[in-house]
């Protein structure tokens, strides 16, 4: 049986939708009405996270590390690294879940990721 033309993009959308909805975050009854995003999923190989401030204003290197070392005293976790420059944030090897939750509902932090592996050809 041949399925007409238009059928296929169709059933394409709703095989993609499917996915669409996936996500590894979940919310937490976090203590805020808008959480900031947590991207990608735990890794096996590297642990850690990487804390993104909002990217709509202009930051200097001394407000990252002030605004840094703000957050670390706030949430109890020392910082790997900081970035001033190709984005604004930092990285961290640990957050407890508290943490993790509190940094969520940061105003200044846009978005946090899984730390992942990438490989380079």
């Amino acid at each position: 049986m041949r399925l007409p033309y238009c059928v296929i993009p169709v059933i394409a959308t709703f095989f993609l939708l499917a996915f669409a909805g996936c996500s590894t975050s979940v919310e937490n009854d976090l203590p805020c009405s808008g959480p900031a995003p947590l991207e990608g999923s735990p890794s096996e190989d590297v642990e850690g996270f990487m804390v993104v401030y909002e990217s709509d204003r202009e930051w200097t290197e001394e407000e990252v590390q002030s605004t840094t070392n703000e957050l670390a005293s706030k949430h109890t976790f020392e910082v790997r690294d900081t970035y001033s420059y190709a984005l604004q944030g930092f990285s961290v090897n640990q957050l407890s879940t508290e943490a993790l939750d509190g940094l969520r509902c940061e105003s200044v932090v846009e978005y946090l990721s899984y730390n992942g592996k990438v490989e380079v050809f």
